[in-house]
This record gives C-alpha cells, sequence and structure tokens, in this order.
C-alpha cells in the first residue's frame, strides 16, 4: 500500500508543474522536501544519536548528519549509511576537534547562567523536586554579576548560532579551525533572519514537547516525548538548519569564490546542486572558418566498397556447430 490510501505517496506522478507557475513559498518548499524524506531522515537522526552517545563523538555525529540533510536540502541524493560514515571518515580530525571545543564553550557558559539563575531564582529548585528546607534564600546580584550574567546570555546564544553553521563549513570547505569559527561567528552576526528564524522554530518544537511531558504527567505520554526526542528532533533540526543557512552561505562564500575561479571545482558545485556555466577560455583559438566551395566538382566519387558484413547463420547451423564443439571438449570440471 502506497503511502496512506496513496495520500503520501511521493512516488505517484503528479500533473506537472507548468512554466508560468509563480515560485513556491519557501515554507512550502520545505515542508514538500521535509516529507519527502521523512523516513530516511529518521534513520539519519538515529544514526547520529547512535554516533553521539560517547558525548566526545558529538562532531563526527554532526558532520555526518549535516552531510545528509545538505543534500537532501539540496535535492541532491544521499546514501543514509554509507555516506554518514563516508563523510566522517574525511572529516575526522576537524569535526571531532570542533565538537570537542563546542561540548567546552557551550558547557562553561551553562554554568555561568544556571549559577546565577538558580542564586536569583530559588523556585528552578522546586521545579527540580528540592525539600522546601534545602531552598536557599535568593541573592541579590551585584553590577558585576549583572554584567557576567548579561555577558554570558548573549555569548551563549551567539555561540549557539555559530553552531549552526560550523559543521556545514567543516564538511564543504577545506578551512583552518580558525577560520571555521571565524566565518561562523560573521554569519552569526550578519545573517540575523535565518538564525532567528531557526531559533524560534527550535523553541517551538522543544516548548511544545516539554511542556507535553510535564503537564501530561503519564508514563506512556513521557515515553513518546522521549522517543520523539530521539528519533525525530535531532534530523528535524539539521535540516531546518541546512535549509536556513544555504542561501547567506552562496551568497558570501560560494558566489564570490566562483566569481574569481569560474572554472574551478565544478565537481563541488554539482555537489551543491548549482549550476555550472560553461566559461569560455580567453586564451583558447578561435576556431577556424570554414569557406564554401565557390564551384563544385563535377567528377563522379566512385562508389564505396561494399561493407564485409559476416555471414548470418540461422538457428539449426548454430545448434550443430554447438554440438560439434561440445563433443571435441574434455569432460573436466576445472577452471
Amino acid at each position: 500500500m502506497a503511502g496512506m490510501f496513496g495520500l503520501f505517496n511521493y512516488d505517484k506522478e503528479g500533473p506537472g508543474v507548468s512554466k508560468n507557475a509563480p515560485p513556491k513559498r519557501r515554507f512550502v518548499v520545505f515542508f514538500e522536501l521535509y516529507g519527502r524524506k521523512f523516513w530516511k531522515l529518521i534513520w539519519a537522526g538515529l544514526l547520529w544519536l547512535a554516533v553521539s552517545l560517547p558525548i566526545v563523538t558529538r562532531g563526527w555525529a554532526d558532520a555526518g548528519l549535516t552531510f545528509i540533510t545538505r543534500n537532501f536540502t539540496r535535492e541532491k541524493h544521499a546514501f543514509i549509511r554509507e555516506d554518514f560514515f563516508e563523510t566522517i571518515k574525511k572529516n575526522r580530525w576537524p569535526a571531532l576537534a570542533v565538537g570537542i571545543i563546542n561540548l567546552i564553550v557551550t558547557g562553561i557558559l551553562l554554568y555561568n547562567i544556571s549559577l546565577y539563575a538558580f542564586a536569583t531564582m530559588p523556585v528552578l529548585y522546586v521545579l527540580l523536586g528540592a525539600e522546601p528546607s534545602a531552598i536557599p534564600e535568593p541573592v541579590e546580584l551585584g553590577t558585576f554579576d549583572i554584567v557576567v550574567l548579561g555577558v554570558s546570555m548573549a555569548g551563549y546564544m551567539l555561540f549557539t548560532w555559530m553552531k549552526y553553521y560550523i559543521p556545514f563549513l567543516v564538511i564543504t570547505f577545506k578551512l583552518k579551525l580558525k577560520q571555521v569559527y571565524k566565518n561562523a561567528f560573521l554569519f552569526a552576526a550578519v545573517n540575523l533572519k535565518a538564525n532567528l528564524i531557526i531559533s524560534l522554530v527550535l523553541l517551538l518544537v522543544y516548548g511544545g514537547l516539554i511542556s507535553l511531558a510535564l503537564f501530561l504527567n503519564y508514563g506512556l505520554v513521557q515515553a513518546v516525548v522521549l522517543l520523539l526526542f530521539l528519533t525525530l528532533v535531532p534530523a528535524f533540526r539539521s535540516f531546518l538548519i541546512q535549509f536556513c543557512i544555504f542561501p547567506a552561505i552562496k551568497k558570501m562564500m560560494i558566489d564570490p569564490y566562483y566569481k574569481e575561479n569560474p572554472n574551478a571545482d565544478k565537481q563541488a558545485r554539482l555537489d551543491l546542486n548549482l549550476e555550472v556555466e560553461e566559461v569560455a577560455d580567453p586564451d583558447a583559438p578561435a576556431p577556424v572558418p570554414v569557406e564554401e566551395p565557390v564551384f563544385s566538382d563535377t567528377v563522379p566519387e566512385p562508389d564505396p566498397e561494399p561493407a564485409n558484413i559476416p555471414r548470418q547463420y540461422s538457428e539449426r547451423e548454430m545448434r550443430r556447430f554447438n554440438n560439434r564443439v561440445r563433443a571435441t571438449e574434455d569432460d573436466d570440471d576445472t577452471i
């Protein structure tokens, strides 16, 4: 049964698209691509979960999943398992390094934020199930503490936006770690619209699932929420990020490079599903024009020699020939 009574059968031929049809809105294209690759994305998300379980290998998991979702958002094919691990193999050292760096920086920023949050809002202890007698009195923050808290929160938001771009830069460009983080910082500061859209959508998804688990305090509901977090959210997050950030990367990094180097890395452009324009070589010699003859030769040309076509044997002749060959062969099973 294709889909549910044929409703979600993406292999079924449709009426086609008219040449004069207006371009689809970006969010329509997003959901069409996501629906088309839904089950493959879940499989890729499970691979991401398995590889990132040791925590320090999170960079490898991000690299493999980013390649899959990058290809899918660019409407390119990808073999889930093979391309996932092949990408990790090709980028194992830079991906491992950025994964560890990201964990350390994120951990430090979250520690600073949580330290001040628990000091000023004791209600957080209640949410974690602490006894009332163990809840400390709220602390009034000084000027220095407020500055540190503000810097930590701003830094966490900025670094979160940088992490949207880091895996893509690692697997797509040949950059040093310093260049990866420099470019990620520039995109985090410049591409604000896409960053805010990604963050808002993810907050809605996370907030919706967490609220569902808290307000419907049933074991089955919480198990379903946990299952969704493990199977659906990782690939959805990566797919959303790759879909939103590519236009800015193409405009600021890819297009300027190929404008200066029009004949460079055509295969890389094909991998990203970008149009490859054939540019004429200025150093190539100009073609020699062929002049048509003024007078035609009236001497008749000799007839071409007949083609030497082998005789076609009938089926009976071929059977007799094969029988004679078998009779002369030794009855031996060795090769």
